[in-house]
C-alpha cells in the first residue's frame, strides 16, 4: 500500500513523497505522485561519492547552465537518486538556480534515507536533497534497491515523449542503471572526466576492439546509444547536446 506525505525541511522548502513497495503498481504509483504536466524525460545517473574536487567543480557549471537550463527551457521531468549527495545535490542545486524550476523527481530506498520528520533513521543513512519537489520512497533497506521501481517508473512516464539519460561517475549501481537505459533503447550521454564508471564507458567505447570481460559493460558498449561528452565541453554545448536528443 502506497503512502502520501509532505517532507518540510529546514530551509522552508517542502516536497511531495509516496511510499511504495517494491512491487508497486507502476500506474498507480505515477497517478500517487500527481506529477506537473512535462514534455521530456531526463533521467541521470552516476556517483553519490568518489568525485574530485575539480571535477566537481567543471561539473556544478555543467549541470547548472547545462543541464537544469536544458530541462527548464524543454518543460523536462528530471529523474534521479534524491539524497543530498553527489551528481544528485549538484542537480539540486542546478535547478534551484533556474527562474522555470524543471520538475526534479528523486528515487531512493525508503531504509536508507533521512529527512525531517523520519523517526528512526539509521546513522548512517543519507539525507534527502531540499531542491527535490518530489521523491518515490521505496521500501527496501539497500542501496540499488529502488533501481528497478526508478526504471519502470521512467520508462512509464517517457512514454510518448522523448527522453535521455546523462551518466556522470558512477559504480555499480550506475552500470546497472546505464544497462536499464540501454535496454529501454534511451540515449545515454556519457560525460567524459567526471571519473569512474563514466570514464570507463567512454574508454571501452572509443576502443570498441575487444569486449570487455563484465557482460553489463560489454552490452552497454556494444548496443548502447552512447554520446560522449569531452572533458573540454561546455556547459552551452551540452545544453545543445540535450536540445538535439530531446527534440
Amino acid at each position: 500500500m502506497m503512502q502520501k506525505r509532505t517532507i518540510q525541511f529546514s530551509d522552508g522548502m517542502r516536497a511531495q513523497a509516496v511510499q511504495a513497495p517494491v512491487q508497486a503498481n507502476i500506474s498507480d504509483l505515477a497517478q500517487a505522485l500527481d506529477l506537473p504536466p512535462f514534455a521530456t524525460v531526463i533521467l541521470l545517473a552516476g556517483g553519490a561519492g568518489f568525485m574530485q574536487q575539480p571535477a566537481e567543480a567543471r561539473l556544478q557549471a555543467l549541470f547548472t547552465e547545462g543541464i537544469a537550463r536544458a530541462a527548464s527551457t524543454l518543460d523536462a521531468l528530471i529523474i534521479d537518486g534524491g539524497t543530498e549527495s553527489g551528481v544528485m545535490a549538484l542537480m539540486g542545486q542546478g535547478v534551484a538556480q533556474q527562474g522555470h524550476k524543471p520538475t526534479l523527481l528523486g528515487i531512493a530506498p525508503e531504509g536508507r534515507v533521512s529527512y525531517p520528520g523520519k523517526a528512526g533513521a539509521q546513522k548512517d543513512s543519507g539525507p534527502l536533497d531540499p531542491n527535490h519537489s518530489h521523491f518515490v520512497l521505496v521500501e527496501s533497506d539497500e542501496w540499488g534497491g529502488e533501481t528497478a521501481i526508478m526504471y519502470k517508473l521512467g520508462q512509464f512516464l517517457a512514454d510518448g515523449l522523448p527522453s535521455v539519460a546523462v551518466l556522470v561517475n558512477g559504480g555499480e549501481i550506475a552500470e546497472n542503471e546505464a544497462l536499464y537505459n540501454v535496454r529501454q533503447r534511451r540515449p545515454i550521454i556519457v560525460i567524459e572526466g567526471s571519473g569512474r564508471l563514466a570514464d570507463d564507458i567512454a574508454r571501452l567505447w572509443r576502443e570498441r576492439a575487444a569486449s570487455p570481460a563484465d557482460e553489463a559493460l560489454a552490452e552497454i558498449v556494444k548496443d548502447g546509444d552512447i554520446h560522449l561528452f569531452p572533458p573540454t565541453g561546455t556547459p552551452e554545448q551540452l545544453q545543445q547536446l540535450l536540445f538535439d536528443l530531446l527534440r
